[in-house]
């Protein structure tokens, strides 16, 4: 190829088109991001940026932006934000294009224009919509019942449209059986407990490539079961009582209480009071209306379930009828119980003289008969019970208890049985009444009988009759006569006749004439120490006066003939007739009279006794009667306290007591001492002691105990004492223990002969 020569002029001309060419292809615009093609979300934001390129920025228009319709997209009006609108950077030269929440109308070619020196600039992009994943109806917390279908909705919306598969605990769920995939949920069948948990939701848009998932938690609520109990209950009046009911379900249940018979909703109803949450329905003061049947109902969210209860209210007896009666001996008795309770009281009778009840039925060979009965009383339950008594006897007559008794409790009530009789004198004594030196007198009659006697009086077979020395006080069930026997011929037989409606009695009251007894018939000397003596008196006989009430005795020296000068000693009836503190060898007479409550009879013959010398003293005499031969046990296991009778000194003063004990076996029948080596003496330096205690005896020992009384004649004989000590240690430790020190002692000694 030939190459046409160029002058000067050519080649100016040529560089200047080829700067021109270069400078042309070195500006232009640019969008961001970059792509010719952008897909957006719906309801996303989206800004755009179209930016100026060129070698001097300050030669290039600002860039405008046109939406796809070719319209200019303006900037925003200050203090506005439109769903589309432009921002200008000049410095930059760059134009943004916001679109606030995109929809797919707003999809399309977008543009932006630009001029560089005069050269018209532009860029576009085409912008597409989709739509994102969105969870429309998918709670994340779903319920469902057990034993019936239930669908867990998972309503997913996209553009394009998703594809949606399910898992349950990571693990993948297909259709079967149970399971069914629907396109807003999974459909699972008869539901258990065992479907309780968490199940993923799982959405994938292939086309864009979005994945999606939603955790889902089930829950599966039971319907409410009633737990097993009692279906009776049983309460009491007067008390407060609750009633639990009680239901497993998911969730947890609540609870009312209805009485089936009143359609009453207890947790308004006042003393009652309704836990909803636990099911404890609680009585204040329980009344006897409150029996029968309630009905616990227990709802959540699965459903409902009720369970009726019985209630039997337990009513403590109320006795409210027991009459007091009357018959006549020999005839028949009746008393009658009646109670009200629930359950059915249950009564029976005795008498309050005795601690045993009558048992229903038959009683004291038939003569008493127990009959009861019960019937319904409103709401309460009444039973009677009568005791029956044939051929009544005074000694039925009194106070019966009626006990009505049930679960409740118990009650009492006295009835009393009033046993009519003839009047009788039974009680009233039938000694003589005596007067004497025109004394007055009561002659006193008690009549008793039911109904009350009235009394007459009655003198040598004519009723009495008052006159200045005879008064008449009463007429019955008590009467008395005072009398004052100035005239010898009121002396005599009186009768007290008492009469009621059943018959008549008569109690006769000898009114005699007393006088002083008669002289003691006979007085011999019975036992004599050197200082006392004592006396067997025979007294007179009592025909013609009161009784003997004392003996009196007179007693002097022999030397002295005058008795005016005797010493007097006086004893009641059947006491010791002892005579003490008289001188030793010495003489004395002494005479007896009997007194009664006319007064000192005759003395009778003098009798003398002549006093031994002094002596040492009498035997000393136990206070107890014991025997001198008899065991006696003790109480305590180290010790044991004596008990005598100071004894006659004798003419020399006791100035000390010996107390000797030793342990004794008892040997073919014969008491002998163990060990003399382990006799004690102890002396007690006084004479008027009348105890001791003798210590630090061996427990379960028998000892031999001698007491003797001294003065400075001598020693007594001994008082003579066989006693067992208690079991027991006197050092604290038991005899349990000491035995089985014992036992140690024999082994340890057994073993040291076996070891040598």
């Amino acid at each position: 190829m030939r190459l046409k020569r160029v002058g000067a002029t050519g080649v100016t001309t040529l560089v200047v088109l080829l700067a021109t060419i270069t400078g042309c292809l070195a500006q232009n615009l640019r969008i961001l991001p970059i792509s010719k093609q952008q897909t957006v979300a719906v309801g996303k934001s989206v800004v755009l940026t179209c930016q100026a390129d060129a070698p001097d920025p300050a030669l290039v228009t600002q860039p405008q932006w046109r939406d796809p319709k070719g319209q200019i997209i303006m900037e925003a009006a200050a203090g506005t934000r439109p769903e589309i609108y432009t921002e200008a950077m000049p410095a930059k030269q760059l134009q943004l294009l916001y679109i606030s929440s995109i929809t797919p109308a707003m999809a399309g070619n977008y543009s932006c224009e630009a001029t560089y020196t005069n050269i018209p600039l532009s860029a576009s992009v085409i912008l597409d919509t989709f739509v994102a994943i969105t969870w429309t109806n998918a709670n994340e917390n779903q319920y469902a019942t057990k034993g019936k279908d239930f669908k867990v909705m998972c309503e997913v919306t996209a553009e394009p449209a998703p594809s949606v598969d399910w898992f349950k605990e990571e693990n993948p769920i297909v259709t079967g059986d149970r399971y069914v995939i629907h396109a807003n949920g999974l459909m699972i069948k008869n539901v258990q407990e065992s479907d309780d948990g968490t199940y993923t939701c799982r959405a994938v848009v292939m086309q864009t490539g979005e994945l999606a998932e939603r955790n889902i938690k089930l829950e599966v609520y039971t319907a409410p079961e009633m737990e097993e109990r009692e279906t009776t209950v049983r309460i009491k009046e007067g008390e407060s009582a609750a009633i639990t009911c009680k239901a497993r379900g998911k969730p947890p249940p609540t609870y009312t209480w209805i009485k089936a018979s009143t359609r009453e909703n207890l947790a308004t109803t006042s003393r009652f009071n309704v836990n909803e949450n636990t099911g404890l329905l609680t009585f204040d003061r329980v009344e006897a209306a409150d029996y029968g049947k309630y009905i616990c109902s227990a709802v959540n969210k699965a459903g409902q379930n009720e369970t009726e209860i019985e209630v039997e209210v337990l009513v403590k007896p109320r006795i409210f009828e027991l009459y007091n009666t009357t018959a006549p001996e020999k005839q028949e008795g009746r008393l009658e119980c009646k109670a009200t309770g629930r359950p059915a009281p249950r009564i029976s009778f005795r008498k309050r003289s005795n601690s045993e009840r009558f048992v229903n039925g038959p009683n004291d060979g038939g003569r008493i008969t127990i009959e009861t009965s019960s019937h319904q009383s409103g709401d309460q339950i009444e039973s009677s019970a009568v005791i029956m008594i044939s051929n009544l006897n005074r000694t039925d007559d009194g106070l019966y208890e009626c006990i009505a008794e049930n679960d409740a409790g118990e009650a009492w009530r006295n009835g009393h049985l009033a046993v009519q009789f003839r009047p009788t004198f039974e009680r009233m004594p039938t000694v003589p009444i005596w007067s004497w030196n025109g004394q007055t007198v009561n002659l006193t009659c008690v009549a008793e009988s039911i109904p009350n006697a009235t009394i007459k009086w009655r003198f040598r077979d004519a009723d009495l009759v008052e006159t200045p020395h005879i008064k008449i006080f009463g007429s019955g069930p008590i009467s008395y006569v005072t009398i004052t026997p100035l005239d010898r011929g009121l002396y005599g037989i009186y009768k007290c006749v008492a009469t009621n409606t059943l018959g008549e009695a008569e109690h006769v009251i000898q009114f005699r004439e007393a006088f002083p007894p008669g002289p003691v018939v006979q007085a011999r000397q019975e036992t004599i120490t050197a200082t006392s003596v004592t006396f067997n008196i025979v007294g007179p006989a009592e025909d013609m006066g009161p009784p003997i009430l004392a003996y009196v005795a007179q007693f002097k020296e022999n030397a002295n003939f005058d008795w005016n000068l005797a010493q007097n000693r006086t004893w009641s009836v059947n006491s010791p007739y002892t005579v003490e503190n008289l001188r030793p060898m010495f003489t004395y007479d002494f005479r007896f009279a009997a007194v009664n409550q006319v007064g000192i009879g005759s003395w009778g013959s003098p009798i003398t006794v002549i006093m031994p010398r002094r002596s040492p003293p009498e035997q000393p005499k136990w206070r107890e009667n014991l025997s001198s031969e008899s065991l006696i046990h003790g109480k305590y296991a180290d010790r044991y306290e004596l008990k005598w009778k100071i004894p006659a000194h004798n003419g020399e003063p006791i100035d000390m007591y010996e107390i000797r004990y030793c342990p004794v076996l008892k040997i073919s029948g014969e008491w002998r001492v163990s060990s003399e080596n382990e006799c004690v003496t102890q002396e007690l330096k006084s004479f008027e002691a009348i105890t001791y205690e003798v210590r630090g005896l061996h427990p379960d020992t028998r000892y031999r105990i001698h007491l003797r009384a001294h003065n400075q004649l001598g020693f007594s004989l001994p008082a003579q004492l066989y006693v067992q000590t208690a079991l027991g240690n006197p050092n604290g430790c038991p005899s349990y223990l000491r035995w089985a020190n014992t036992k140690l002692d024999i082994i340890a000694t057994v073993l040291v002969l076996f070891l040598v």
